[in-house]
């Protein structure tokens, strides 16, 4: 296998389709730190324009360690996966430490809460031209069918990470690894590929099988756990409640309308009482019920 070609090749296909990006172009680490984070379970189409409404409002890493958990939360709301604003938060904080400078390389960097092997290698490849190869959903995906993987990605990590190593440009680490996840991204999609497009097509063994939407081999999830709950809106005279959610749990650190999970075989207004007392000591005053159980939704109305 000639990977010196396919490197090349690779990197000549970036630089025709290098794809216009807000967070591309410059090498500012923290504004390719903040982008990687944004992009991961999420599509580069809708980061876009929270990337931009994030760099006006925190232009660098001192705005955002200054900035309160509830002001980067907003900025953040409707991207999802919290715990992702939460943990980069604390990491800028942290880097008071430090002058607010990202530190270069991968171990150290990794030191930062948040900071795994994936992101590490990202921002150190890209922002320092440090020679590590990535691996995110995108590549696994490229490898699996480039391989026609028997398996799933997870079952393959290893030989996915010495393909990698084995493929990236010394010189251009950071060029090679975004050529890859773009590669994955807009060619080689989850479905309906567009493999006569893709610069390693003749060496892949799914395409020369005919297979390319068999692979990867995906792996058995576990079942959503679903809850019934209750929602109360409490409140007194002109003043509505709302409570801040636990900052280690599901959505840590928004803020709600009061309520919680019915235990079994507990009445719905039951449970609300019992959550307002429990969680936030509060005795309401029913004001008005309605039960929707048909839409799958609970509204509960009361008084202080």
């Amino acid at each position: 296998m000639n990977y010196k070609k396919m490197t090349n090749d690779m990197l000549l296909w970036y630089d025709s389709n290098n794809r216009d990006m807000p967070w591309r172009g410059e090498k500012n680490p923290y504004k390719i730190w903040i982008s990687e984070i944004m992009l991961q379970q999420t599509q580069v189409t809708t980061v876009r324009d929270y990337y931009l409404r994030w760099i006006k409002q925190f232009p660098n890493i001192e705005d955002v360690a200054k900035a309160s958990i509830d002001q980067v939360l907003k900025l953040w709301e409707g991207l999802g996966y919290y715990s992702r604003a939460r943990n980069f938060h604390e990491s800028c904080k942290t880097l008071k430490e430090n002058n607010y400078m990202i530190p270069k390389g991968v171990k150290e960097f990794q030191l930062l809460k948040g900071v795994g092997p994936y992101i590490a290698s990202a921002v150190q490849s890209i922002a320092f031209n440090i020679p590590v190869s990535v691996i995110d959903g995108n590549i696994n995906r490229v490898a699996s069918r480039f391989f026609a993987y028997s398996t799933a990605p997870t079952k393959n990590q290893k030989k996915i990470s010495e393909f990698m190593d084995h493929l990236l440009d010394k010189n251009r680490p950071g060029d090679f690894n975004q050529a890859m996840m773009d590669l994955g991204r807009y060619i080689c999609k989850p479905s309906n590929p567009l493999c006569e497009e893709c610069p390693l097509h003749k060496d892949c063994k799914a395409f020369s099988m005919g297979q390319q939407n068999h692979f990867p081999i995906k792996q058995k999830r576990k079942k959503k756990p679903h809850y019934d709950v209750a929602v109360g809106i409490i409140w007194d005279d002109k003043k509505l409640l709302i409570t801040k959610r636990k900052e280690g749990g599901l959505l840590g650190g928004l803020w709600e309308f009061p309520g919680g999970k019915l235990e079994e075989g507990e009445e719905v207004e039951n449970c609300l009482r019992r959550e307002l007392f429990e969680e936030i000591g509060v005795i309401a005053k029913r004001y008005s019920f309605f039960d929707s159980y048909n839409f799958n939704n609970c509204w509960r109305l009361y008084s202080i």
